[in-house]
């Protein structure tokens, strides 16, 4: 038999887990506390290029400026499909081909190219705290006959673009 103090105890250290875990993200309305935190907000960096697509909704948390190549990462409280359709429209308005697509419900990505000169990726997953997606978008500017190569592959492939 378990002493009552061992079980007591054990109750007090998971009520004051779980009340410190929850307490550290406010969920959207209607959706539940997830038990863990989300990183904090950055400001935008200012190197990165005038036509980056960044979906509305998203809260900056990660700036990554390597060799050219721009790395964006953020979260937001909307779905995936929702972040899929309004990243889709957002990449189209600003000028550039959705040139492949993968969606499976919780993640999806957009591969995306304005004609020759750079492409890129916006890769969408159910976050780690409940009713939030994570978002990354990576630019890369296609300074490469490679790279260009591939973009032009993927669209002929792919069909889309």
């Amino acid at each position: 038999m378990t002493h009552p103090s061992v079980i007591s105890g054990a109750l007090v250290g998971a009520v004051l887990l779980l009340g410190a875990c929850s307490a550290d993200v406010a969920a959207p309305e209607g959706k539940p506390v997830a038990a863990c935190s989300l990183p904090p907000a950055i400001d935008t960096v200012p190197e990165v290029p005038a036509d980056f697509p960044w979906p509305d909704g998203i809260t900056l948390t990660r700036a990554e400026l390597k060799k050219k190549f721009v790395t964006l990462e953020g979260f937001g409280d909307q779905s995936v499909e929702q972040f899929f359709a309004s990243s889709r429209t957002e990449l189209e308005g600003q000028g550039f081909d959705v040139i492949n697509t993968d969606f499976e419900g919780f993640e999806a990505e957009l591969y995306f190219a304005k004609k020759d000169s750079l492409a890129g990726i916006v890769a969408l997953r159910e976050a780690p705290c409940d009713g939030y997606v994570k978002v990354t978008v990576l630019y890369d500017p296609l300074e490469t006959e490679a790279g260009r190569k591939a973009v032009r592959r993927t669209r002929r492939l792919s069909g889309e673009g």
